[in-house]
């Protein structure tokens, strides 16, 4: 045997009866104080790394942070179905308390419209995160006709955008917020010189006006 072969025989013989001492055994709340170190160097150095990609680039760290931004106060904001139906029910009460001669009746009308409808079962709230869409369905909840329940003669998704009666964005639904502006108004009631109206006549038909009669 040579003499570079007995080396290398001693070598691994020499490793072989070497032993490592044992690393001591770390108790359960030692683990967790190193995990959370982790953690929380590593997110110290994404928000170094952050901060240092913002100061080399401002305009896209802004258009970023604006968009963040508006996102969250979309989502914070978004109205959900509640507020739709508690706006509703405002809505119906603010028209109660104004005289029939003075009601806009474009106002009378949609919400009239949209009371048959929140009676019947037939609106339907989709939460989309960042605002709302309230939709119109065909049927209400307890209808139970072939025409409700099959998906065939539904109409597809692609057509989806018809039936949308509100958007909720921002803590206000948009279309419900138009139909009563200036629903205290009735521009039937006068002329364009300002003079009384001679034509004029009440709004009769309106869901709204049952209580508002004195016997």
């Amino acid at each position: 045997m040579s003499r570079l072969n007995k080396f290398i025989l001693f070598r691994i013989l020499w490793r072989s009866n070497t032993t490592v001492p044992d690393e001591p055994k770390k108790s359960l709340f030692q683990k967790l104080v190193d995990h959370f170190k982790n953690v929380a160097s590593d997110y110290k150095d994404v928000a170094i790394e952050t901060a240092k990609d913002m100061k080399e680039r401002p305009i896209k760290s802004g258009i970023y942070i604006s968009l963040l931004t508006t996102s969250v106060v979309l989502w914070k904001t978004n109205p959900g179905e509640k507020e739709y139906h508690a706006r509703l029910t405002e809505s119906v009460t603010d028209l109660m308390l104004v005289g029939e001669r003075i009601r806009n009746p474009e106002s009378v009308a949609k919400i009239n419209q949209l009371s048959s409808l929140a009676n019947d079962g037939k609106l339907r709230c989709y939460n989309i995160g960042i605002c709302s869409l309230m939709c119109l369905k065909s049927h209400g909840p307890e209808v139970k006709l072939y025409s409700s329940t099959c998906k065939y003669i539904n109409p597809h998704w692609t057509e989806f955008y018809k039936t949308i009666v509100d958007v909720g964005i921002f803590g206000k639904w948009i279309k419900l917020e138009e139909s009563m502006k200036d629903f205290d108004i009735n521009p039937g009631e006068w002329n364009e010189d300002g003079q009384p109206n001679p034509n004029f006549k009440f709004f009769n038909s309106s869901l709204v006006s049952w209580d508002m009669k004195l016997k």
